[in-house]
């Protein structure tokens, strides 16, 4: 979902009066400290004031640097308010929130499925007693993940045979990253070591193993 901040200043000042003059108007009936509306109200004051300096004719590299953290301390303090007492507030509505400028949340979100993409498995020694693994999207020969990927399993075990399938495989960690880094200890160097991944969607289904890959510790 895009960000619900306009993206030009001069349309974010018109943004936040109108949030904080909604926000006003309903504290008492949303549950919303008196406290929360007056420091709300106090930022979004000294940013206007800051903001008409660093546009003026008088305008400098020091003002334009205080607007800009003024305005991300601000949109940072009305994501804490609208994370603390809109979204998950039941007496504020649909209409509640368009009136704030907010989004619409989706309280009934479309269920991924469980990925049908399959990667391809890159196992490289990267240093002694080291290795990293990279599942790389067969559709598109790259280091991404496929659009129906949350995540990425890997699997593996140090063993002296190939194991039937990559279910047998005794160690997995998930990553939402598409690599991740094996290290081993001394007296694994030189031993036979045996690795799998798949993708995951958001609720752990996994989809296809990949090709299992053998190797040397090294």
């Amino acid at each position: 979902m895009p960000d619900f901040f306009p993206m030009r200043d001069a349309d974010l000042v018109r943004w936040l009066e109108n949030f904080c003059a909604v926000l006003a108007e309903h504290a008492e009936a949303w549950g919303i400290p008196a406290s929360i509306i007056t420091g709300l109200t106090a930022q979004i004051t000294a940013y206007i004031k800051v903001y008409d300096e660093a546009t003026g004719e008088n305008s400098t590299k020091a003002l334009v640097l205080d607007k800009n953290e003024k305005r991300d301390a601000l949109k940072a303090e009305v994501r804490d308010i609208k994370n603390q007492y809109v979204d998950y507030n039941n007496v504020v509505t649909n209409p509640d929130r368009e009136r704030l400028g907010l989004h619409i949340r989706d309280r009934h979100p479309t269920p991924k499925p469980r990925p049908i993409s399959r990667p391809s498995l890159e196992i490289t020694p990267t240093n002694n007693r080291q290795h990293t693994g990279i599942a790389i999207n067969k559709a598109t020969g790259k280091k991404t993940k496929p659009a129906d990927a949350y995540g990425v399993r890997y699997a593996w075990e140090i063993r002296d045979n190939a194991p039937i399938n990559a279910d047998d495989l005794r160690h997995s960690t998930f990553r939402r990253k598409v690599s991740q880094v094996f290290n081993y200890s001394e007296e694994e160097r030189g031993k036979k070591i045996f690795y799998a991944a798949c993708y995951e969607n958001e609720k752990g289904e996994a989809g296809p193993w990949s090709d299992i890959v053998e190797t040397i510790i090294p």
